[in-house]
């Protein structure tokens, strides 16, 4: 089951997890993050200006995005059933939370 962290009013859902059971009482998890670097070449406009900004900001009326909205609200947004670039990290848990072992994974 993959799911976003983002809340229900985001339209740039860039962070996203995913829990898998698996077999000998153990989860696989994965956190994945929209990768932009594929679309925001370093040093360009749109790189000096996301830094800049450094985080996109929510108030109580309009968003202010880091990065202009088509990149980040179609092209890297984390859409449900639509392959994107990702950085993700995925481990095996034990079901009592402690890290499996190389050897306990499945």
């Amino acid at each position: 089951r993959i799911f976003t962290i983002d809340p229900t009013t985001a339209k740039d859902l860039d962070d996203a997890l995913h829990i898998k059971p698996l077999p000998n009482n153990q989860v696989e998890i994965g956190v994945h993050i929209a990768d932009v670097s594929h679309f925001v070449k370093p040093h360009s406009h749109v790189d000096k200006e996301a830094a800049y900004r450094a985080t996109t900001v929510y108030l109580v009326d309009r968003t202010v995005p880091m990065l202009p909205r088509p990149l980040c609200e179609i092209a890297c947004s984390l859409n449900e059933n639509v392959e994107r670039l990702a950085f993700s990290c995925v481990w095996v848990m034990n079901m009592d939370g402690t890290m499996a072992k190389e050897d306990d994974d499945n």
